[in-house]
């Protein structure tokens, strides 16, 4: 052999140690091990922690506590340990500014996992995008988001567009009324619900005949309920923010005599508040977002919760939701690393993903398409399923 080839077959030797070499330091499953900083990788987290919407809040930091403590169990993120800054947003607007801006700031996170409320994640809006800030909440279902959220902001609970709608077909249809009263908060979740229920409902043929709503932090309604009792409705939609002004509705409703049928969403319905108030929630049929609990990961999840809290989750879906959301982006970031856009534009790349909170892919806005309805009843004390409940317009 002459030089000149030996000294060719030894340079493609040395090129393929040198890919050998390079393949085996690259982490499997993952892009370039430089895509990653060294240390942890610091998320950031906002869901509330304190007042009326803790009721839901710590559940739901709850099942991210729980997808955290078993990633970083199994080695993180491509070795690196994961760790979350939690900040509270009590559901204010205000409150999730100024926690947006410490986690953007100070904190110089990239990714926010939250929040819970939707007024919350319309806080958020005009902070994360300039900034190029990920944000991915579980359960803030307002349609204003889908308009206003922006190009890095993601949920996987769906938009009250649809909710509003299922609420107002199965009043209609399902439970044959033709007049509606509707009561419920100057929250933007609350009055997205009421929004799309009212507009859905008169254009099936009824008739909204009173709407009524009240402020945060009221306690006495019943001069809205007399105007309701009045208009003799056969069916009362109730739209509260939390639980609490929720049940002292119901309480005053019953105290003043008004027989109508009652309809609400998901934030009423949570298994802790149905126990806690089984003789004035009676009768109340709830709508929230359908999911298998029963799947394989989700009974897991579930049974974790309830074997690490004591109780069953109360708010299974929004929790499964944020418990998947932390394996979403493990993998997320596992693929495009932490470049925020390479992330964005994989999480609109997504088809049919699937974990404990279902199948998911989302649409152009960010919004999780395909999902399905449950509806709800509180029978004898406990929460029965009545239906599943497909919405005309997915």
């Amino acid at each position: 052999m002459s030089k000149g080839a030996k000294l060719f077959w030894g340079l493609v030797v040395l090129a393929i140690l040198i890919i050998i070499v390079a393949l085996a330091r690259t982490p499997s499953g993952s892009g370039p091990a430089t895509a990653l900083p060294e240390g942890p990788i610091t998320l950031g987290a906002i869901v509330p922690l304190t007042g009326d919407g803790a009721a839901y809040g710590i559940p739901i930091q709850r099942a991210g506590q729980i997808a955290l403590d078993e990633i970083n169990a199994a080695g993180g993120i491509n070795g690196h340990p994961v760790k979350v800054v939690w900040e509270d947003g009590k559901c204010e607007g205000k409150e999730t500014t100024s926690a947006a801006q410490k986690l953007i700031n100070i904190d110089q996170v990239k990714i926010i996992l939250g929040g819970v409320c939707s007024s919350e994640n319309l806080a958020m809006a005009d902070l994360i995008n300039p900034a190029k800030v990920l944000v991915i909440s579980p359960s803030a279902t307002s349609p204003d988001i889908t308009l206003k959220g922006g190009d890095f902001m993601f949920r996987t609970s769906p938009s009250d567009a649809a909710a509003g709608a299922v609420a107002a077909d199965y009043a209609y249809k399902k439970l044959g009324a033709k007049k509606a009263a509707v009561i419920s908060e100057t929250k933007d979740y609350a009055q997205g619900l009421r929004r799309v229920f009212s507009e859905n409902f008169k254009a099936l043929g009824g008739a909204v005949v009173a709407d009524e709503t009240y402020n945060t932090g009221d306690t006495d309604m019943r001069t809205q309920i007399l105007k309701i009792k009045t208009a003799a409705p056969e069916v009362i939609y109730l739209v509260p923010q939390t639980p609490s002004p929720g049940v002292l509705i119901l309480k005053q409703l019953k105290a003043q005599g008004v027989a109508a049928k009652l309809l609400t969403a998901e934030v009423m319905i949570g298994r802790n508040v149905v126990a806690e108030n089984k003789t004035n929630m009676e009768g109340l049929t709830g709508i929230e977002n359908w999911f298998d609990e029963k799947g394989e990961l989700a009974s897991k999840f579930l049974a974790t919760y309830k074997d690490k809290y004591k109780e069953d989750a109360p708010f299974p879906s929004f929790m499964s939701n944020m418990y998947s959301q932390f394996y979403l982006l493990k993998e997320g970031i596992e693929k495009a690393g932490l470049d925020t856009e390479k992330l964005r534009d994989w999480l609109y790349g997504l088809k049919d993903w699937k974990h404990a909170l279902g199948s998911l892919t989302f649409d152009k806005n960010g919004d999780p398409v395909g999902l399905p309805y449950s509806v709800k009843q509180v029978k004898s004390g406990e929460l029965k399923e009545l239906e599943v409940y497909r919405p005309a317009v997915q």
